[in-house]
């Protein structure tokens, strides 16, 4: 149901997201230049910390703020209470761990107005590091060398592409693609950006919009989410048969390819057949952390090859997991198309 008085709807996901709450509201807050009302919907994961006290002190002094209650306490489901209760014209989907450039909802909206065939629009995230090992995280997941093609991640890219982060749409996308898949825990923003440009829209990104991102501070974190983005994988490919894009194919062909070597060499007594790969593969992480060196210190410098090693290995180890967990049994039971509708 959409209001005319609502230009755009923000929906923001959040849970235990205390240190990053204020930040993100408050960049929402004070978008410029957006000829329109707006409101924002934060979906609060029941956080047990002080996130939604945070969220009702605010509330008490911006009415544009709307607060609902996600007891699955995950992010596809808290999307989809956000489409169910907005009234936009226009909504995009933002997150707490982030925050927005003041113009970027206006500069989205002059991308959709300017790219008709676009469904949805956005800008690549700037990644922030708040840790020596953070920061190195950062540079590697603006890196080819880190993560491929996937344009929404380089900062200077301007064109269409995969998908959008944070993305604005128009409320016609409901009635063409439908809600998310509550079923894809990660990954969700893939999926449906992969649903959207299969009915026909187009994702157009800039550069222009200029949208922040706080990345995980820690090996450990690191780890965790890319092997869960590795994991969910499995899901897609299982669901549309086809890979979103074949360098989400790479890191599992690469490590599969070592592990051969490792064997064949281990049979044939040859100890330098296994140790070919992983030795150009150290030596261009050594080479490509030389620059970092001199522009951001020795410390993140350090950092940098284990941050791309486990940017590669951890999503590697996820696909190779997720094979096993997401069985053709489960596949016809359990991933058939099944994404909600409008109530």
């Amino acid at each position: 149901m959409s209001d005319n008085s609502i230009l755009v709807s923000m929906i923001v996901c959040c849970l235990n997201e205390s240190d990053y709450i204020d930040r993100c509201i408050d960049s929402l807050l004070n978008q410029k230049n957006i000829s329109g009302n707006f409101e924002i919907l934060v979906i609060d994961g029941m956080s047990t910390d002080s996130t939604r006290e945070k969220l009702f002190v605010k509330k008490e002094f911006h009415s544009e703020i709307k607060i609902f209650d996600n007891p699955a306490k995950v992010k596809p489901q808290a999307i989809n209470i956000g489409f169910r209760e907005s009234t936009g014209k226009y909504f995009v989907i933002c997150d707490a761990h982030s925050f927005y450039d003041e113009f970027y909802i206006s500069t989205c909206l002059e991308l959709i107005y300017e790219h008709p065939d676009a469904w949805c629009v956005g800008g690549p995230f700037i990644n922030i590091g708040e840790t020596d090992f953070g920061k190195a995280n950062a540079i590697a997941m603006n890196s080819p060398l880190g993560i491929g093609n996937a344009k929404h991640r380089h900062p200077n890219y301007e064109g269409y592409g995969e998908m959008v982060m944070f993305g604005l749409f128009p409320r016609m996308v409901l009635d063409k693609v439908g809600y998310y898949d509550e079923r894809f825990i990660i990954n969700h923003d893939d999926e449906y950006c992969y649903r959207l440009r299969k009915e026909g829209g187009k994702v157009f990104i800039s550069h222009s919009a200029k949208c922040f991102y706080f990345v995980r501070k820690s090996p450990k974190s690191l780890f965790n989410q890319y092997f869960s983005y590795g994991f969910w994988q499995i899901a897609f490919l299982k669901k549309h048969k086809i890979p979103i894009s074949i360098r989400q194919l790479i890191p599992f062909a690469f490590f599969s390819s070592i592990a051969v070597l490792s064997l064949i060499s281990f049979i044939l007594g040859d100890k330098w057949i296994g140790l070919i790969l992983p030795g150009i593969y150290i030596g261009i992480l050594f080479l490509a952390s030389i620059p970092i060196l001199f522009k951001n210190g020795v410390k993140v410098a350090a950092n940098f090859p284990l941050a791309i090693f486990i940017l590669h290995f951890s999503y590697a180890l996820g696909f190779f997991s997720g094979i096993f967990r997401f069985s053709l049994k489960e596949f016809k039971n359990d991933m058939q198309p099944n994404y909600l509708t409008k109530k």
